[in-house]
């Protein structure tokens, strides 16, 4: 199961921001990147904080990720690494198993956010989405899928789970069922 939410804000306009305009986000303006407009300055409240060349929410709590919240610009539908754009969108990223389950209105407060931005088009897996109902309902399947397998989002044991291990399609103690054509080519090339 995907455990990451990925939404996508593209951006209609005809002028595309820059790094210096969504530097904003952070409550500051970048001397090296100055703004044409302030349009970002007002998602400060969100509490972004530029981290490497991406934004994120920093968590205070104990429990779950460092990063509650990550923000990348992108770029032909890819995310960018040292690059001062213009972007055509930027992507919020959220992992509902590493993070406690109340943390996703976080997200919903970014989203409404982001979306209130003037010509911004919000896309959901692929979709178009005009509210957060579908993300909503893609963080309850997560949660619920990890409670079945008696793991709490959040917690210190969901940040022990490899994303990538958590896909795999069978189980660590089931036994391999080894054939006598696999051994027969095993031992010829020997």
């Amino acid at each position: 199961m995907e455990n990451d939410i990925l939404i996508d804000f593209r951006f209609a306009a005809k002028e595309k921001p820059r790094f210096g305009e969504l530097f904003l986000i952070t409550g500051e303006e970048n001397p090296k990147f100055p703004a044409r407009n302030k349009a970002f300055a007002q998602l400060a409240p969100l509490g972004f904080e530029q981290l490497d060349d991406f934004f994120g929410i920093l968590n205070s709590e104990e429990s779950g990720d460092d990063v509650l919240i990550w923000l990348f610009p992108m770029i032909n539908g890819e995310e960018v690494f040292h690059n001062s754009g213009p972007f055509d969108a930027i992507r919020l990223s959220y992992s509902a198993l590493r993070n406690a389950p109340a943390t996703i209105t976080l997200l919903q407060d970014c989203f409404n956010a982001l979306q209130a931005l003037p010509e911004v088009e919000v896309e959901f897996e692929g979709s178009p989405i005009t509210d957060f109902s579908p993300v909503q309902k893609k963080a309850d399947e997560i949660v619920a899928h990890w409670r079945e397998n008696h793991i709490e989002p959040g917690s210190e044991q969901s940040l022990l789970i490899d994303d990538d291990d958590a896909d795999d399609d069978w189980e660590e103690d089931e036994d391999w069922e080894e054939d006598d054509e696999w051994e027969e080519e095993a031992g010829d090339k020997k």
